[in-house]
């Protein structure tokens, strides 16, 4: 984008400051957490919790920016959440244990 406008990401202080926190928080900060988060739950689970993004997002920009949702974006949201219940509730009828990872150093 920068490219394309012209601007400068160091014409001034301000400009830094907020290119530097939104490479550092919500993209750098939230894969690492996002990988950390896949070492302790399955995959199953974290494909379920990923599907509830489009939704958490629409809420907060309501919530947080003031935007307003029309009735497709509410009952698309309210789908999810439905969606993402039925998920949660409905019995698995066995227990998924994580795939143990090959040591490539004694597999050789």
């Amino acid at each position: 984008v920068l490219a394309l406008t012209g601007a400068s990401l160091l014409a001034s202080p301000q400009a830094f400051a907020v290119g530097a926190y939104m490479a550092l928080v919500p993209m750098f900060l939230g894969y690492v957490l996002f990988g950390l988060g896949l070492t302790r739950i399955s995959a199953s689970t974290a494909t379920t919790l990923t599907l509830a993004e489009p939704a958490v997002a629409a809420v907060l920009a309501v919530l947080v920016v003031g935007e307003r949702l029309t009735l497709f974006g509410w009952l698309g949201t309210a789908g999810i959440g439905l969606s993402l219940l039925i998920l949660a509730l409905a019995p698995s009828g066995r227990e998924v244990e994580p795939l143990a990872v090959p040591d490539v150093a004694t597999t050789t």
